[in-house]
Formats: C-alpha cells, sequence, structure tokens
C-alpha cells in the first residue's frame, strides 16, 4: 500500500487504498447525503469524480463492509455510469443463526415487499436482497466475491485477513430474532390463501439459494463457474417470482401486521445495529514484524465486536479507521490501549448522524484524517484544529508537529504519510481550519 485517500462524501464513506502497482482497492463508496457541502456538490457529481479519480489505475478493486446506504449507494453509481468499473468486488457473507436461517437476510425481504421504498428502512437496509442481481449484470459472476472470517484476500503484494464477520452462530440481537419470528408466524397457517403460501415457500428457497451463492462466491471455497452461474440465475428467478407477488401481498390481511412490526423503532434500531456488527473487519498479515502496511479495517462494526477480536488484533497499526464515522457510538475501549499513528474518519454534516468523538480528540499520540470538520464539536468550539499539537513520525526528515508537514502549510507537496483528504475543492490536508485550500 503505497497510499491512502478519504473520498468526502459527507456522512458517508469511500476510502481509496493505493498500491505500488498502481492498482487500487476502494473501500465502501456511498452517502446519506443529497450533496456535498463542500462546493455544494450534488452527491451524483461526486461520485462521477470519484470515478474519473481513479480511471487510469492497473486494476480496480471494491470491498463492501455491509450493507448500509451511507457505504453502498455510490457502487450503483459508479458501476451504472461506468459498466465493468472493478475487476473484482468483495461482499459480506451473510451471517446465519444456531439453526442456520440467515435473520438479516429474511427481515430484509419483509421490508422490501411490505415497506415503501421511500422509507428509512426501506430504503436504506435491503440492498442485500438486490446485490448479486446487480453485480451479475453489471460485472458478471466471475467478479463477485464473499468474504467471512478466517479468508485472506491479496493486494499490492500484502496479503489481508478478515476478522470479520463470524458466518456460524452469529450473535443477533434477540429483537430482530423476534421480529422475523413473528412475520414468519403470520405465514404459516395452512389456511392462508395460495398468494401467502406461496410467498413463505419462494422466501425459503430465496434464503437458501442465497446462503449457497455466499458459499460459492466465497474466497476460500469458490465453487466452479458453472455452479456459481446456476446458483446466480436461480436466486434472480426466485427473487422475480417473489416481486411478481408484491402487490397481491400489500392486500392481504397480514400485511398490516407485518408493517407494524417493521415499524417498530426498537425492530427497526436493533435491525440497522446488526447490519453494523456484521461489518467486514480486516487487516494485513504480518510479514515478519510491525510496518507501515499496518492497517486495521473497521466499517461500522460495534465495539462488542471488536472486543471479542481482542486476541486478534495487534498491538498497535499504522492506520486505524475509526468505526461508524468516528462517533461515540462506535469507539471501542481497546483503541486507548493501542497505538495508531493515523486514525481515519469519515464524518460529515447529516441530521441523524453523530459527531466526532471527544475519544478520538484525545488520542494525542495520533494524527486524525477527517474528511471535514462539520460533524466535530471540537472545530465548533475552538475554531481550531485538535492536530495542532499532534506529532507526525512521517514527516521529512523525521517526527514533528503535525502543522510543520509542507502539505499542511499550503505548500504543494506530498505528505510524509502519503494519506490525503480529497473533496471537490480538491486535496486537503490533516489540518481542519486549512481543509479548504488544496496541497
Amino acid at each position: 500500500m503505497l497510499w491512502i485517500e478519504l473520498n468526502n462524501v459527507e456522512y458517508g464513506e469511500c476510502i481509496v487504498l493505493g498500491g505500488r502497482d498502481r492498482s487500487i482497492l476502494m473501500v465502501d463508496c456511498g452517502s446519506m447525503n443529497q450533496k456535498v457541502r463542500d462546493g455544494d456538490t450534488p452527491l451524483d457529481v461526486r461520485f462521477e469524480s470519484i470515478a474519473e479519480r481513479y480511471e487510469d489505475a492497473m486494476d480496480r478493486f471494491f470491498l463492501l463492509t455491509h450493507y448500509h446506504r451511507d457505504h453502498l449507494c455510490g457502487l450503483k453509481k459508479l458501476l451504472d455510469s461506468r459498466e465493468g468499473y472493478f475487476s473484482r468486488v468483495f461482499l459480506p457473507s451473510m451471517p446465519l443463526d444456531s439453526h442456520g436461517i440467515p435473520l438479516l437476510l429474511d427481515f430484509a425481504m419483509f421490508a422490501y415487499l411490505f415497506l415503501p421504498p421511500q422509507t428509512d428502512c426501506s430504503q436504506v437496509n435491503t440492498s442485500c436482497i438486490r446485490i448479486f442481481r446487480m453485480l451479475g449484470e453489471k460485472l458478471g459472476p466471475d467478479r463477485i466475491f464473499t468474504l467471512r472470517a478466517g479468508d485472506l484476500f491479496h493486494f499490492d503484494g500484502v496479503d489481508y485477513k478478515v476478522l470479520w464477520p463470524r458466518v456460524e452462530e452469529f450473535p443477533f440481537e434477540a429483537e430482530v430474532a423476534s421480529a422475523v419470528e413473528e412475520m414468519n408466524i403470520l405465514f404459516s397457517s395452512p389456511f392462508l390463501p395460495e398468494c401467502e403460501q406461496r410467498f413463505l415457500a419462494l422466501k425459503n428457497d430465496f434464503l437458501s439459494l442465497y446462503v449457497k451463492c455466499c458459499e460459492a462466491f466465497s474466497v476460500s471455497g469458490r465453487a466452479l463457474p458453472e455452479k456459481r452461474r446456476q446458483y446466480l440465475a436461480g436466486l434472480d428467478e426466485t427473487l422475480r417470482e417473489i416481486e411478481g407477488l408484491k402487490a397481491e401481498l400489500n392486500l392481504c390481511p397480514n400485511a398490516h401486521d407485518v408493517r407494524e412490526i417493521l415499524e417498530r423503532p426498537i425492530s427497526a434500531t436493533s435491525y440497522s445495529d446488526c447490519i453494523n456488527a456484521a461489518s467486514v473487519v480486516f487487516h494485513n498479515v504480518r510479514a515478519r514484524e510491525a510496518s507501515f502496511d499496518d492497517i486495521l479495517m473497521t466499517g461500522d462494526v460495534t465495539p462488542e465486536v471488536l472486543e471479542s477480536l481482542q486476541d486478534e488484533l495487534y498491538d498497535g497499526y499504522n492506520v486505524l479507521k475509526a468505526p461508524h464515522h468516528g462517533t461515540a457510538s462506535g469507539y471501542c475501549r481497546l483503541f486507548s490501549e493501542m497505538s495508531a499513528a493515523h486514525i481515519l474518519i469519515s464524518n460529515g454534516e447529516y441530521h441523524a448522524g453523530g459527531s466526532v468523538a471527544q475519544e478520538y480528540i484525545d488520542l494525542q499520540d495520533s494524527v486524525r484524517h477527517c474528511t471535514n470538520h462539520n460533524a466535530c464539536k471540537w472545530f465548533q468550539t475552538s475554531q481550531a484544529c485538535c492536530n495542532r499539537l499532534s506529532y507526525c513520525y512521517d514527516q521529512e526528515p523525521g517526527a514533528g508537529l503535525v502543522i510543520k508537514c509542507p502539505a499542511a502549510t499550503g505548500r504543494r507537496a506530498e505528505p510524509g504519510c502519503q494519506i490525503r483528504t480529497v473533496g471537490p475543492s480538491g486535496e486537503h490536508a490533516c489540518i481542519c481550519e486549512d481543509s479548504g485550500r488544496p496541497y
């Protein structure tokens, strides 16, 4: 890994790792906003500029950490404007409960069929239903890969190990399991109309095929091409049959009860939290000892998950990606116990988002790299960047205050750390008050 770029997509995430061989690995691409505050730029225009920025890369890989709009919606935009843009797309495998049921997928199917498309739950959280169809059409089955705990993938001469999600006996929240059980019971009577009985059978077929796709497209246990195409075709055919029942299903007596379960605040919140908890977490495999390649990527994973992975984590990283946009809900106590030279924080202005946690600001041995300061209470109060007193150990000729970095002082120069924040107005330094001035 030669460099890192954090693309400003307001409240969302798009982090690109650049290889020495001119390849890139884009980790997530999405936003909750309609426009980026920097230049008042429409999001579609922002995604187009991101596509153009990496168009000359020798190879382009994409890794999706989890199925939330603020990490995903840009992938579709990139593939719509440039079909075949990515040579590989890595997806998180769908976790299963102790009975082998993919509860998140089951919940998503009910939301996909019974909630209006514009509702938050349907719009933000059901992308997993159509992801194989979309990628099959845009890229073909040979470019789709799935990841689960224990898998290894290769990028720019470095092996990366997937630490999470664990697929078997995933620790789902009880509220999600209860909601899914309630909805399935509504359709389990043998005396229901044929449409509803047909739906339940097709839904279970879809869940089974989806799990088979996750296994067949796995990095570690990849099936033969013909088997992968067969599963993909079966999944799409089953989904089309289910979609054909949508209008009739929404007129059935049980539709109201399903919507009531889906719209319970505790159901919707627990479901969204479980999607975060199933984020792909990965780090580099150390060849010998600590190096500049040491990086921990965390998606929006929860502190509880990171604590469960404590024995697998290194005692320090060159780069740590702050989970859940650097907000307090994603901060893990382990971060105060491990060293991190650089912390990546993708945040922005969004009414339902959250401010950058004070705990990150207090990690004075780390340099924070933020996409913007719109969600930083420290900056709003002090009108100064929390990095002003931070030392960067990647400067030439040696360690020094961040404000001494040529890039941060406004001189057109590459930062020693090779970490850049990129927005519509250009490439920016890690000093917030200088963020309106490109290198």
